[in-house]
């Protein structure tokens, strides 16, 4: 069981989904921290330990600024700092959208990050749809990245 406080962090201007969340009848098991901003940023000075599970959900918002998307250099520093604040037994889950330009080159970068990882402490599983591709564009199917701390 989740005890820790749980914090919900949205790239965009706000978060497109902290209101339904807060609609949610409270259970008292979970404390939602709602932040905006970067990413990269955000995770930083998390304590060692006090995260059970960190999503990345990377690319652009949907119906948002296709202009504003996540970067390779954004993403593996919060990947880093996720990798640093997550508990043993605790996972960080990563959707890649190779789908554009910048999307490919930080699944590229994400994937080369996590390979790096010591095969000791982390567990790391990558999952791709090899026979979908976009109808429109012909670019890949998006894939996820799951990283488990084993100790």
């Amino acid at each position: 069981m989740c005890t820790a406080p749980c914090a919900l962090i949205c790239r965009a201007g706000s978060c497109p989904c902290q209101g339904r969340l807060e609609a949610l009848p409270s259970s008292g098991l979970l404390e939602l921290d709602f932040r905006c901003g970067d990413h990269a940023a955000l995770l930083e000075g998390l304590a060692a330990g006090s995260a059970d599970l960190v999503v990345f959900n990377l690319g652009y918002l949907p119906g948002g600024d296709k202009s504003i998307v996540t970067t390779a250099e954004g993403t593996v520093r919060a990947m880093s700092a996720a990798e640093a604040a997550v508990a043993p037994g605790g996972c960080v889950s990563v959707a890649l959208y190779p789908g554009h330009e910048e999307g490919s080159r930080e699944a590229e970068a994400v994937l080369e990050h996590a390979a790096r990882l010591p095969q000791g402490g982390w567990s790391v599983l990558s999952s791709q749809w090899i026979n979908q591709r976009s109808k429109r564009s012909g670019s890949p199917a998006p894939s996820l990245l799951l990283l488990q701390r084993m100790h």
